[in-house]
């Protein structure tokens, strides 16, 4: 840990040290510990660890230091730390904090397999064993509390961590289907891969905790259904009870806006005292104008930000390393080993195992020398791939399926210089392009329509990468099928590019060309600078086994990779797209 008390200050009741240490060698965390009064209270005490909400201030917001005061003038340590990207542990100078900070580690985490979650969750831990290693502080009598992002990661730490014998999570439980449905899904730490699939509900946390002492702080006015709170709680107290702990869970609500509110801080506070000091009784309440420290004298570091110290570590430093481990590891593999570990990665069925798509016809058109057919190719479960049909009278050459990340009416010059020269032309919709864009609920930090698509699928054990890629090959097929052809031509441009790398690397035999433009970067790229990247363009783990680099050399090198580039000259098409 490489602990250091960098100050102290001392106030009537309490006393406060500003700490410094190492979750991992070189990435720091900052805190405040708050310790009771010796004079009042014989140590050694029971401690408890607080993950901060999505404050852009971490400890030094005022709301979550009442809470550690609250615990310590009621004889209780109380470790209050910065979580990545807030606090003076911004990951990247001047860059984006809580949410947007966290959504953008998340992109990248992902691609090898972890989350925001899995740095998160360690700080969690790591602050528990520094709380354990303080001679003051029982190891034996240890809890945890926290509202909004604190919540969830009170939840998880408390599940995952044994230590932890008392826990009180606030305005995050409800159900996760319930909020998926009210808000969307919510920042990168909250929304692990597979997790629908596998059934890890927010009372699958709870449960795995139980019969362990749990308080779940709620605001009926919140974000997060008050209505899954309750059937939440209400189904983990019912297990509860058949294991003779009823006693144990409790549910207690405001009535108010989502925040960790005086109500709820005094609810965990006596929770904590209950269960750790084994008190009742009222609590020592002082004037709820007493928050500790403000912002300034909160710092622990001398300059502001750990990224500041000599040798820190970001997160994204971590990441590299892991990504230049599993590079060294992937070298080596065999083109079969690697079209099985794209399919495998990425979700995608075998062209036997994906249904024919049912062409339903809107609208027709005619062009000199052929015929435009706006389609709806029909999927199963009823999704429909958006797509325009250039059908030449005589064709004069093979055809070809273009998709554009922008949507198809962002292809109609190129569509047209190709149906000009005599192509068949299929230009389609990939899922959350173009006609099938758009989010019911805003993502945090999104810049792009499909977002959201990307994290629910995510979510469910899939990829919207993968499920795009599955369009590509549905409609490559159903192409070479109207035209009479084996193969087709595939021209893919912009957030297109990735789930046509894949298509082509799982299904060679269908394409007799592909051709590429305005690509993204490379998802080794993306982790090597640490930058920003969109989170429906991704694969979770795909970088264990592949980069979409590879996936360029091997796969895509014997195509011919030019087309036509004439430019249109008929206004026909843009009504049409």
């Amino acid at each position: 840990l490489n602990a250091r008390v960098m100050g102290v200050v001392a106030r009537d009741e309490y006393r406060i040290e500003k700490i410094l240490f190492e979750s991992r060698p070189r990435f720091f965390v900052t805190a405040l510990l708050f310790l009771p009064d010796a004079a009042r209270f014989e140590p050694p005490y029971p401690g408890i660890i607080i993950p901060c909400g999505h404050s852009a201030n971490g400890k030094g917001m005022a709301g979550y230091q009442r809470g550690a005061v609250l615990a310590a003038v009621n004889g209780m340590a109380a470790l209050l730390y910065d979580p990545i990207d807030q606090g003076e542990r911004l990951q990247v100078e001047g860059g984006k904090f809580g949410c947007n900070g966290h959504n953008r580690t998340g992109v990248i985490a992902a691609l090898l397999g972890w989350n925001t979650a899995t740095f998160r969750i360690w700080d969690g831990m790591r602050a528990l064993d520094y709380l354990a290693s303080r001679p003051e502080v029982d190891a034996k009598r240890l809890g945890c509390m926290g509202n909004s992002g604190g919540g969830t990661l009170t939840t998880y730490i408390s599940a995952l961590d044994g230590r932890v014998v008392s826990a009180s999570p606030s305005c995050y439980i409800s159900s996760l289907q319930q909020v998926c449905e009210k808000i969307g899904p919510q920042d990168a730490e909250q929304n692990l891969f597979g997790q629908l699939a596998f059934g890890l509900e927010h009372g699958g946390w709870l449960l795995l905790r139980a019969p362990a002492p749990t308080c779940v702080c709620a605001a009926q006015k919140d974000f997060f259904p008050i209505q899954g709170t309750r059937q939440t709680v209400s189904e983990v107290r019912s297990l509860y009870a058949r294991l003779g702990a009823e006693d144990r869970i409790a549910l207690v609500e405001n009535d108010g806006p989502h925040g960790w509110a005086e109500t709820l801080r005094l609810a965990a506070v006596r929770w904590m005292n209950r269960w750790l000091r084994q008190q009742g009784g009222e609590l020592v309440v002082p004037p709820e104008t007493e928050t500790g420290l403000g912002d300034k004298e909160s710092l622990v570091t001398e300059q502001g930000q750990v990224l500041k110290l000599p040798g820190a570590r970001s997160v994204y430093d971590l990441m590299r390393d892991e990504a230049a481990r599993l590079e060294a590891g992937r070298r080596g593999m065999d083109k079969q080993a690697l079209r099985d570990a794209v399919r495998r990665c990425a979700g995608i069925r075998t062209l036997p195992e994906l249904p024919a798509p049912d062409a339903v016809t809107k609208g027709t058109a005619p062009y000199a020398g052929g015929e435009i057919r706006r389609l709806a190719l029909m999927q199963s479960g009823g999704l429909a791939v958006p797509a325009v049909f250039f059908k030449p009278t005589v064709p004069q050459g093979e055809a070809v399926l273009v998709v554009d990340g922008l949507g198809k009416s962002n292809a109609v010059a190129k569509v047209w210089a190709l149906a000009s020269e005599g192509h068949p032309v299929l230009a389609a919709d990939l899922c959350g392009f173009g006609e099938t864009g758009g989010m019911a609920h805003k993502f945090y930090g999104a810049e792009n329509p499909d977002e959201e698509l990307g994290v629910m699928a995510y979510l469910l054990g899939r990829s919207l990468v993968g499920m795009r890629a599955e369009d590509i090959l549905s409609c490559a097929r159903w192409l070479a099928g109207a035209c009479g052809q084996k193969k087709v031509g595939l021209q893919a441009a912009n957030w297109a590019v990735t789930p046509a790398l894949h298509a082509a690397a799982v299904e060679p035999e269908l394409f007799s060309a592909v051709g590429l433009s305005q690509e993204p970067d490379t998802w080794g790229g993306v982790v090597s600078k640490g930058a920003y990247h969109r989170f429906s363009d991704i694969v979770h783990g795909a970088l264990r086994e592949y980069d979409l680099e590879v996936l360029k050399s091997v796969f895509t090198n014997g195509f011919r990779l030019a087309f036509s580039r004439r430019k249109p000259n008929n206004n026909l098409l843009h009504s049409s797209f």
